[in-house]
């Protein structure tokens, strides 16, 4: 967390661009945009059981047409 606090004699302006470099140094812009646009990967074993999921539904699907 960033906690700026207004010195003394120090305009709005100047506290803005003292919170602002703190956000540029750590580098916090570039981990919330990137958590913004870029999801993390799925793990193989939720990918693997999506695909059984997607398997039994489209075996189901072919029998219920079948049987009408």
């Amino acid at each position: 967390m960033i906690k700026v606090t207004k010195r003394d004699g120090e305009s709005g302006e100047r506290l803005l661009k003292r919170f602002s470099s703190h956000i540029k140094s750590r580098r916090l812009l570039q981990k919330f945009r990137a958590l913004r646009y870029f999801s993390p990967k799925d793990r193989k074993i939720k990918v693997r059981m999506v695909a059984i999921m997607r398997e039994k539904h489209r075996e189901e699907a072919k029998k219920k047409q079948f049987l009408g």
